[in-house]
C-alpha cells in the first residue's frame, strides 16, 4: 500500500514540475516573440543595408579639358582647367574596371581631356577609356591602383522583376552622390540606343531596357539601379523626353548582364563582335501574308554591299533560321547579333509561291 502511495505522491510532483517548466517556456518564449515583434514594428522600414553594399561601388565621373591661351607679346602660355561633363559609373570588378555610358565619356577624345574618377570616400583617381561600344551606349574604363576597391554586387541569377523596389545611385548635376526609390515598371523594353545625348530610341532593336519610375536626371547617367538587397540590376541611362509631352518618372536602364557581356567582349576584342545579315524588316502577321504560319518577319529593304545581296530578295518571309521558327524582328536581330562573323545561317523562306532555304554568310557589323 506504501509503495502504490509512494508511486502515485512520486508521479504528481513529476507532473506538476514539467506543468511549471513548460509555463516558464511559453513565457520565455512569448516574451522574446513579443520583444522582437515590438522591435520590428518600431523600426523604420529603410534600405540602409542595400545602400551600404553598393553605393560605395558607384562613381562620379569628370572629364577635365586643359584650355591654353596664347599671348603673342610673351612666350609662356596662361592654362585653365574646366569640366567638360560629370555623370556616374559602376566599379564592377577589383581590377578597376568601370561601367559607363558612352555618352558620358564621347567628348573625351579632346586634346588635353583627362578622365577622373571619384568614390564617395572622396578618393580621386584618373582613369583610361578600354573601349566602347555606341550601338549600346556602353564604354569601359580602368583605373590602376594598388588600393582595394569597393565592388558593386553582382547576382545574375536574380532576374528582375516587374514590381522590384529598386534604387537609382548616381550623380546627378554634380551634386554628389545620390539615392532615388522607385519599382520596375517595365521589362524587356525594346530600343535601338540612344541616338545622342538627350534622345532615346524605342523603335525595334537589339537592346531591351528595364523601365523604371526612380527618378533619373541628368549626371546619373552611367549610374547603378540596384535592387533592395544592394545587387546590381542595371546601368541608368535615358529617360524618355519628347517635344510633344511632358513625362516624368519613365527611366530607362541597361539590363545588368547585357551591361557585363558588352564591357567582357570590350575587354577581350577592343570591340564587340557581331553578325551581320545586311537587310531591314518589319513584323508580319498571318492575314497579311496570306500563309499559314502564325508568325515570321518581311524583309524591307537589302544592303546592296552586304552579305544578304543575290540570296534574299526584298518581300521575302523569313519563317525559320536553322530550324528555329521565326516569332518576331528582335528574335532575328538577337540570333544574327549573337552569331560571329563567318557563321553560316540557314533561312527559310516563302517567296511568292514558293518555300524554299537559303544559306548567307554572316559578316561583322561596323
Amino acid at each position: 500500500m506504501k509503495s502504490l502511495l509512494h508511486a502515485v505522491f512520486s508521479g504528481l510532483i513529476l507532473g506538476v514540475t514539467i506543468l511549471i517548466v513548460n509555463d516558464l517556456m511559453i513565457k520565455e518564449h512569448s516574451s522574446k516573440f513579443s520583444y522582437s515583434l515590438f522591435q520590428n514594428n518600431n523600426a523604420p522600414a529603410n534600405y540602409t543595408q542595400a545602400i551600404e553594399a553598393s553605393a560605395p561601388a558607384v562613381v562620379n565621373i569628370f572629364i577635365q579639358i586643359t584650355d591654353s591661351d596664347y599671348d603673342g607679346s610673351k612666350s609662356d602660355s596662361i592654362s585653365s582647367t574646366r569640366n567638360l561633363s560629370s555623370a556616374s559609373g559602376i566599379i564592377v570588378n577589383k581590377d578597376g574596371y568601370i561601367l559607363t555610358n558612352y555618352h558620358v565619356i564621347m567628348n573625351a577624345s579632346v586634346v588635353g581631356s583627362t578622365i577622373f574618377v571619384q568614390l564617395r570616400n572622396g578618393k580621386t583617381y584618373q582613369a583610361s577609356i578600354i573601349g566602347y561600344d555606341k550601338r549600346t551606349d556602353i564604354a569601359v574604363l580602368k583605373v590602376s591602383t594598388k588600393d582595394v576597391l569597393p565592388v558593386i554586387p553582382i547576382n545574375l541569377k536574380r532576374k528582375p522583376r516587374l514590381g522590384d523596389v529598386v534604387l537609382a545611385i548616381g550623380n546627378p548635376y554634380n551634386i554628389g552622390q545620390t539615392i532615388t526609390m522607385g519599382i520596375i515598371s517595365a521589362v524587356g523594353r525594346s530600343g535601338s540606343g540612344v541616338t545622342n545625348l538627350n534622345t532615346l530610341d524605342l523603335s525595334p532593336g537589339l537592346q531591351e531596357f528595364i523601365q523604371t519610375d526612380a527618378a533619373i536626371n541628368s549626371g546619373n547617367s552611367g549610374g547603378a539601379l540596384v535592387n533592395s538587397l544592394g545587387e546590381f540590376v542595371g546601368m541608368n541611362t535615358a529617360t524618355l523626353s519628347s517635344i510633344e509631352a511632358q513625362t516624368n518618372s519613365i527611366s530607362f536602364a541597361i539590363p545588368a548582364e547585357l551591361s557585363l557581356n558588352i564591357m567582357n567582349d570590350i575587354i577581350k576584342h577592343g570591340r564587340v563582335i557581331r553578325g551581320y545579315l545586311g537587310i531591314t524588316a518589319k513584323d508580319i502577321s498571318a492575314d497579311q501574308a496570306g500563309y499559314k504560319n502564325k508568325s515570321g518577319i518581311i524583309v524591307t529593304s537589302i544592303d546592296p554591299a552586304g552579305p544578304a545581296t543575290n540570296l534574299l530578295r526584298t518581300g521575302d518571309i523569313i519563317t525559320a533560321i536553322n530550324g528555329i521558327k521565326v516569332n518576331n524582328l528582335k528574335q532575328v536581330m538577337n540570333i544574327i547579333a549573337s552569331s560571329m562573323p563567318n557563321t553560316s545561317l540557314t533561312f527559310s523562306l516563302i517567296r511568292g509561291d514558293e518555300i524554299l532555304e537559303t544559306s548567307v554568310l554572316l559578316a561583322e557589323q561596323n
